[in-house]
């Protein structure tokens, strides 16, 4: 059983990018593990590694997706202490979720930087601006088994994975080191099952847990599973 809080966030749109396409940009459905820690980042206002988590878990549904042409700024520098000069000037396709909403579960003393945010919360690019919509007391119920969607899975469970619905795999980053040199401290294969598409079941002990409230069932993410994928080295 763990106590903590449901953050629901929600935005007009959200974007969290496909890693291996560069000049045509694709979004998955649900941000990887370090969208999640840029997120907490945000909220306290300062940087959030690993070790500052002790477990998290999520979902995100959305209404649809959509595609716009985005004009791209680049700017270069050479080393950390100089201003950014531009450099080039692109324009792509980029593809969006509409009417994302993100429910979030952390430990109790999240409550307060999401009451409170120090700095803009975004699902994704700088224009996808979120805002905190309630945030609410949740107990977490362990499951071994459920209906998931709207997710990842790591992908050990994805073997474990029943039913009709569609999982496919993906290479994602666990988590980023702070600025200015941000870099992946550790990348992991996630099965991405899709909130629009059919709920796929999930055979797991330790991993499920269940919302008392809502019934919705997520896999939980453990500081010690976090730490093993992203070395010794966590910043």
């Amino acid at each position: 059983m763990l106590d903590g809080i449901r953050v629901v966030l929600t935005a007009y749109t959200a974007s969290f990018r496909v890693p291996p396409f560069v000049g045509h940009q694709l979004t998955l459905p649900v941000p990887p593990l370090s969208t999640v820690y840029g997120l907490l980042a945000a909220a306290r206002g300062e940087w959030v590694s690993p070790d500052d988590v002790a477990w998290f878990a999520y979902r995100l549904e959305y209404e649809g997706r959509a595609f716009d042409l985005e004009a791209i700024v680049q700017v270069e520098r050479k080393k950390p202490e100089e201003t950014p000069q531009f450099s080039d000037r692109n324009v792509l396709s980029r593809e969006f979720l509409v009417w994302p909403r993100l429910t979030l579960y952390l430990p109790a003393e999240w409550a307060e930087p999401f009451r409170r945010p120090r700095f803009h919360l975004l699902l994704g690019r700088t224009q996808d601006v979120a805002a905190v919509e309630s945030l609410t007391p949740a107990r977490l119920e362990a499951v071994g088994e459920g209906l998931v969607a709207g997710v990842l899975l790591p992908v050990e469970l994805v073997d474990t994975v029943g039913g009709y619905g569609t999982v496919w795999l993906h290479n994602l980053p666990v988590a980023l080191s702070a600025e200015p040199y941000r870099r992946r401290l550790g990348s992991h294969i996630f099965g991405v099952v899709d909130s629009r598409g059919r709920p796929v079941r999930v055979q797991a002990n330790g991993w499920l847990v269940r919302d008392a409230e809502t019934g919705v069932v997520v896999p939980v993410w453990k500081r010690e599973w976090i730490k093993e994928r992203t070395g010794s080295g966590v910043e």
